[in-house]
């Protein structure tokens, strides 16, 4: 029964990290970066909401203090606030803001 599990276990390791084999050829290849489709979805003097499709990401906006302000890590299609009164600042017009790919 251990060595059952423990098969299980490695099986859904290596699938889990795309390295599990398929008719005998395996390929470790990475996956190629997605494309981040991303708008501003909402602004205030303080924040920046921006709303992206294509994958997990991260929303971004320059602050007037010069630093640059995160958002929460977000799924597709949902808004990530990047909140520049966190550091002290507000939002630098005009808006510059970013979606940031999240691969881990």
């Amino acid at each position: 029964m251990k060595r059952v599990l423990a098969s299980v276990f490695a099986a859904v390791a290596l699938a889990g990290a795309g390295l599990a084999t398929s008719g005998g050829a395996a390929s470790a290849a990475p996956a190629g970066p997605r494309a981040l489709s991303c708008s501003l979805a909402w602004s205030d003097a303080n924040t920046a909401g921006v709303k992206c499709y294509g994958g997990t990401f991260v929303g971004a906006a320059k602050c007037k203090n010069g630093r640059t302000a995160q958002g929460a890590l977000a799924a597709s299609g949902t808004t990530s606030y990047a909140y520049c009164s966190s550091l002290g600042s507000s939002l630098k017009k005009p808006v510059e803001w970013r979606g940031i790919p999240w691969s881990g």
